[in-house]
Protein backbone atom coordinates (compact mmCIF):
# COMPACT_ATOMS: atom_id res chain seq x y z
CA UNK A 1 0.00 0.00 0.00
CA UNK A 2 1.49 3.17 0.69
CA UNK A 3 -0.24 7.05 1.25
CA UNK A 4 -1.29 8.73 -2.43
CA UNK A 5 -3.91 11.63 -0.81
CA UNK A 6 -4.08 13.70 2.28
CA UNK A 7 -6.20 16.25 3.45
CA UNK A 8 -4.64 18.42 6.06
CA UNK A 9 -7.26 20.65 8.15
CA UNK A 10 -9.63 21.31 4.68
CA UNK A 11 -12.00 23.72 5.06
CA UNK A 12 -14.75 24.87 2.42
CA UNK A 13 -17.78 27.06 2.84
CA UNK A 14 -20.17 28.32 0.11
CA UNK A 15 -19.40 32.40 -1.46
CA UNK A 16 -22.75 33.69 0.09
CA UNK A 17 -22.73 31.77 3.20
CA UNK A 18 -22.07 33.52 6.54
CA UNK A 19 -18.56 33.63 7.99
CA UNK A 20 -18.47 30.62 10.13
CA UNK A 21 -20.85 28.69 8.29
CA UNK A 22 -18.93 25.72 7.12
CA UNK A 23 -19.70 22.99 4.62
CA UNK A 24 -16.55 21.34 5.36
CA UNK A 25 -14.01 22.36 8.39
CA UNK A 26 -10.97 20.76 9.37
CA UNK A 27 -10.97 17.85 7.72
CA UNK A 28 -7.90 16.17 7.88
CA UNK A 29 -6.89 12.40 6.60
CA UNK A 30 -4.56 10.13 4.70
CA UNK A 31 -5.77 8.05 2.11
CA UNK A 32 -3.90 4.61 0.74
CA UNK A 33 -3.59 3.18 -2.34
CA UNK A 34 -5.10 -0.52 -2.06
CA UNK A 35 -8.32 0.36 -0.30
CA UNK A 36 -12.11 1.33 -1.41
CA UNK A 37 -13.04 3.96 0.82
CA UNK A 38 -16.88 5.01 1.37
CA UNK A 39 -17.95 8.73 2.28
CA UNK A 40 -21.31 8.86 3.96
CA UNK A 41 -23.47 11.11 5.04
CA UNK A 42 -26.96 13.38 5.00
CA UNK A 43 -27.49 15.49 1.80
CA UNK A 44 -26.13 18.55 2.47
CA UNK A 45 -23.18 16.85 4.49
CA UNK A 46 -20.19 18.49 2.25
CA UNK A 47 -19.60 14.56 0.08
CA UNK A 48 -19.77 15.87 -3.16
CA UNK A 49 -17.86 19.24 -2.15
CA UNK A 50 -15.43 17.23 -0.29
CA UNK A 51 -15.06 14.99 -4.08
CA UNK A 52 -14.97 18.60 -6.01
CA UNK A 53 -12.19 19.70 -3.53
CA UNK A 54 -10.26 16.61 -4.22
CA UNK A 55 -11.16 16.40 -8.00
CA UNK A 56 -9.62 20.14 -7.73
CA UNK A 57 -12.93 21.13 -9.29
CA UNK A 58 -13.38 23.77 -6.34
CA UNK A 59 -10.39 25.38 -3.91
CA UNK A 60 -9.96 25.07 -0.34
CA UNK A 61 -11.24 28.16 2.19
CA UNK A 62 -8.40 26.90 4.07
CA UNK A 63 -6.36 24.14 4.80
CA UNK A 64 -4.89 22.30 1.28
CA UNK A 65 -4.60 18.46 -0.21
CA UNK A 66 -1.90 16.88 -1.37
CA UNK A 67 -1.61 14.38 -3.85
CA UNK A 68 1.30 12.33 -3.77
CA UNK A 69 3.06 14.34 -2.00
CA UNK A 70 2.66 17.67 -4.08
CA UNK A 71 0.00 20.32 -2.87
CA UNK A 72 -2.97 20.97 -5.70
CA UNK A 73 -2.90 24.84 -5.45
CA UNK A 74 0.59 23.89 -7.01
CA UNK A 75 -0.43 21.42 -9.96
CA UNK A 76 -1.50 21.84 -13.04
CA UNK A 77 -5.34 20.92 -12.76
CA UNK A 78 -6.22 19.59 -15.78
CA UNK A 79 -3.58 17.40 -16.18
CA UNK A 80 -3.86 16.15 -12.63
CA UNK A 81 -7.83 15.31 -13.66
CA UNK A 82 -6.24 14.21 -16.84
CA UNK A 83 -3.68 11.97 -15.52
CA UNK A 84 -3.74 11.40 -12.03
CA UNK A 85 -7.40 10.75 -10.87
CA UNK A 86 -10.25 9.16 -12.46
CA UNK A 87 -14.36 10.30 -11.87
CA UNK A 88 -16.95 7.61 -11.94
CA UNK A 89 -20.52 9.77 -11.90
CA UNK A 90 -23.94 8.44 -10.79
CA UNK A 91 -25.45 9.24 -14.41
CA UNK A 92 -22.63 7.90 -15.94
CA UNK A 93 -21.87 11.00 -18.41
CA UNK A 94 -20.92 8.88 -21.41
CA UNK A 95 -21.19 10.28 -24.83
CA UNK A 96 -24.48 8.52 -26.48
CA UNK A 97 -23.84 9.14 -29.68
CA UNK A 98 -20.31 7.35 -29.51
CA UNK A 99 -19.87 3.54 -29.14
CA UNK A 100 -18.36 2.41 -25.86
CA UNK A 101 -14.91 1.74 -27.13
CA UNK A 102 -15.49 5.26 -28.83
CA UNK A 103 -16.37 7.02 -25.34
CA UNK A 104 -13.08 5.06 -24.13
CA UNK A 105 -10.71 6.11 -27.10
CA UNK A 106 -12.04 9.69 -26.66
CA UNK A 107 -10.99 10.10 -22.98
CA UNK A 108 -7.13 8.97 -24.16
CA UNK A 109 -7.14 11.26 -26.63
CA UNK A 110 -7.92 13.69 -24.23
CA UNK A 111 -5.29 12.77 -21.65
CA UNK A 112 -2.86 12.66 -24.45
CA UNK A 113 -1.89 9.26 -23.31
CA UNK A 114 0.42 7.05 -25.85
CA UNK A 115 -1.18 4.06 -27.02
CA UNK A 116 0.02 1.79 -29.62
CA UNK A 117 -3.59 0.74 -30.30
CA UNK A 118 -5.94 2.55 -28.69
CA UNK A 119 -9.18 0.70 -29.93
CA UNK A 120 -7.11 -2.92 -28.84
CA UNK A 121 -6.93 -1.06 -25.20
CA UNK A 122 -9.98 0.25 -25.31
CA UNK A 123 -11.30 -3.28 -25.99
CA UNK A 124 -8.72 -4.38 -23.00
CA UNK A 125 -10.39 -2.10 -20.27
CA UNK A 126 -14.03 -3.44 -21.62
CA UNK A 127 -13.47 -6.53 -20.67
CA UNK A 128 -11.33 -5.88 -17.58
CA UNK A 129 -15.09 -4.78 -16.37
CA UNK A 130 -16.90 -7.64 -17.78
CA UNK A 131 -17.86 -6.36 -21.02
CA UNK A 132 -17.18 -8.17 -24.41
CA UNK A 133 -16.24 -6.42 -27.83
CA UNK A 134 -19.46 -6.73 -29.19
CA UNK A 135 -20.86 -4.07 -26.25
CA UNK A 136 -17.96 -2.10 -27.04
CA UNK A 137 -19.32 -1.72 -30.50
CA UNK A 138 -22.88 -0.48 -29.28
CA UNK A 139 -24.03 3.23 -28.65
CA UNK A 140 -23.81 3.31 -24.93
CA UNK A 141 -27.76 4.32 -24.91
CA UNK A 142 -27.81 0.56 -26.61
CA UNK A 143 -26.50 -0.93 -23.21
CA UNK A 144 -28.07 -1.15 -19.97
CA UNK A 145 -27.38 1.45 -16.68
CA UNK A 146 -25.00 -1.41 -15.03
CA UNK A 147 -23.11 -1.96 -18.91
CA UNK A 148 -22.96 1.88 -18.56
CA UNK A 149 -21.61 2.19 -15.66
CA UNK A 150 -19.03 -0.21 -16.56
CA UNK A 151 -18.01 1.38 -19.79
CA UNK A 152 -17.85 4.91 -17.22
CA UNK A 153 -15.11 3.28 -14.52
CA UNK A 154 -13.40 1.36 -17.63
CA UNK A 155 -12.87 5.36 -19.73
CA UNK A 156 -12.18 6.51 -16.04
CA UNK A 157 -9.12 3.66 -16.11
CA UNK A 158 -8.25 4.37 -19.63
CA UNK A 159 -5.19 6.98 -18.43
CA UNK A 160 -3.83 4.75 -15.35
CA UNK A 161 -4.69 6.83 -12.58
CA UNK A 162 -3.84 6.08 -9.14
CA UNK A 163 -7.55 7.51 -7.50
CA UNK A 164 -10.78 6.50 -8.78
CA UNK A 165 -12.98 9.65 -7.10
CA UNK A 166 -17.09 7.51 -7.53
CA UNK A 167 -20.34 9.99 -6.60
CA UNK A 168 -23.09 7.49 -6.40
CA UNK A 169 -21.93 5.15 -9.01
CA UNK A 170 -24.65 2.49 -7.59
CA UNK A 171 -27.61 4.72 -7.32
CA UNK A 172 -29.12 3.97 -9.92
CA UNK A 173 -28.93 0.30 -9.79
CA UNK A 174 -30.14 -2.79 -8.52
CA UNK A 175 -28.99 -4.30 -5.91
CA UNK A 176 -27.69 -7.34 -7.51
CA UNK A 177 -25.97 -4.93 -10.28
CA UNK A 178 -24.82 -2.86 -7.43
CA UNK A 179 -23.17 -5.99 -6.14
CA UNK A 180 -21.17 -6.31 -9.57
CA UNK A 181 -19.78 -2.87 -9.56
CA UNK A 182 -18.80 -3.07 -5.82
CA UNK A 183 -16.52 -5.60 -6.72
CA UNK A 184 -14.60 -4.46 -9.49
CA UNK A 185 -13.69 -1.24 -7.38
CA UNK A 186 -12.81 -4.02 -4.64
CA UNK A 187 -10.90 -5.79 -7.32
CA UNK A 188 -9.44 -2.55 -8.48
CA UNK A 189 -8.05 -1.68 -5.21
CA UNK A 190 -6.83 -5.22 -3.84
CA UNK A 191 -5.25 -6.75 -7.39
CA UNK A 192 -4.51 -3.47 -8.74
CA UNK A 193 -3.42 -1.04 -6.14
CA UNK A 194 -5.62 1.76 -6.82
CA UNK A 195 -7.60 4.42 -3.94
CA UNK A 196 -10.77 4.15 -4.21
CA UNK A 197 -13.11 6.94 -3.14
CA UNK A 198 -17.37 6.10 -3.18
CA UNK A 199 -19.02 9.21 -2.09
CA UNK A 200 -22.73 6.73 -1.37
CA UNK A 201 -26.09 6.97 0.34
CA UNK A 202 -26.01 2.88 0.25
CA UNK A 203 -25.53 1.13 3.36
CA UNK A 204 -24.24 -2.14 1.07
CA UNK A 205 -21.40 0.22 -0.70
CA UNK A 206 -20.28 1.34 3.38
CA UNK A 207 -20.26 -2.55 4.26
CA UNK A 208 -17.88 -3.44 1.50
CA UNK A 209 -15.71 -0.57 1.96
CA UNK A 210 -12.17 -1.01 3.34
CA UNK A 211 -13.17 2.49 5.64
CA UNK A 212 -16.42 3.95 6.17
CA UNK A 213 -16.23 7.91 6.65
CA UNK A 214 -19.38 9.65 8.32
CA UNK A 215 -19.67 13.52 7.27
CA UNK A 216 -21.80 15.76 9.03
CA UNK A 217 -22.25 19.55 8.25
CA UNK A 218 -19.79 21.54 9.38
CA UNK A 219 -17.87 18.85 11.21
CA UNK A 220 -15.27 16.76 10.73
CA UNK A 221 -15.10 12.74 9.27
CA UNK A 222 -15.85 10.27 11.52
CA UNK A 223 -13.75 6.90 10.56
CA UNK A 224 -14.23 3.58 10.61
CA UNK A 225 -12.10 1.04 10.27
CA UNK A 226 -13.34 -2.18 8.92
CA UNK A 227 -10.09 -3.94 9.51
CA UNK A 228 -10.12 -3.06 13.10
CA UNK A 229 -13.74 -3.81 13.16
CA UNK A 230 -13.07 -7.00 11.47
CA UNK A 231 -10.06 -7.88 14.27
CA UNK A 232 -12.30 -6.61 17.11
CA UNK A 233 -15.05 -9.21 15.76
CA UNK A 234 -12.35 -11.87 15.83
CA UNK A 235 -11.10 -11.32 19.08
CA UNK A 236 -14.32 -11.91 20.57
CA UNK A 237 -14.91 -14.86 18.69
CA UNK A 238 -11.87 -16.16 20.11
CA UNK A 239 -12.27 -15.20 23.59
CA UNK A 240 -15.88 -16.84 23.43
CA UNK A 241 -14.25 -19.49 22.58
CA UNK A 242 -11.57 -19.63 25.00
CA UNK A 243 -14.54 -19.31 27.37
CA UNK A 244 -16.17 -22.45 26.10
CA UNK A 245 -13.08 -24.76 26.26
CA UNK A 246 -12.49 -23.66 29.87
CA UNK A 247 -16.35 -25.08 30.68
CA UNK A 248 -15.43 -28.14 28.50
CA UNK A 249 -12.37 -28.57 31.11
CA UNK A 250 -14.08 -27.54 34.24
CA UNK A 251 -17.03 -30.01 33.08
CA UNK A 252 -14.51 -32.95 32.01
CA UNK A 253 -12.89 -32.53 35.58
CA UNK A 254 -16.07 -32.76 37.31
CA UNK A 255 -17.46 -36.06 35.63
CA UNK A 256 -14.05 -37.76 36.38
CA UNK A 257 -14.15 -36.82 40.05
CA UNK A 258 -17.39 -38.38 40.14
CA UNK A 259 -16.75 -41.07 38.65
CA UNK A 260 -13.60 -41.75 40.65
CA UNK A 261 -16.27 -41.14 44.28
CA UNK A 262 -18.09 -43.69 42.85
CA UNK A 263 -15.18 -46.08 42.31
CA UNK A 264 -14.30 -45.30 46.03
CA UNK A 265 -17.33 -45.91 47.32
CA UNK A 266 -17.76 -49.00 45.59
CA UNK A 267 -14.28 -49.92 47.03
CA UNK A 268 -15.44 -48.94 50.83
CA UNK A 269 -19.00 -51.05 50.48
CA UNK A 270 -17.07 -54.24 49.46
Amino acid sequence: MGKILKLDNVCYRYKDAKPDEYVLKNISYEFEKGKVYAICGKSGSGKTTLLSLISGLEKCEEGKITYDSKSLNEMDLDKYRNTCIGIVFQSFNLLPHLTAIENIILSMDISNIKVENKRKRAIELLESVGLNEDKGNRRVLKLSGGEQQRVAIARSLSYNPQVILADEPTGNLDHDTENEILNIFRELAHKQNKCIIIVTHSQNVADNADEVFELCKGKGMKKEDKQEEKNNNNDGKEAKKDKEKVKEVKKENNNNKQQNNKKSNSKKKK
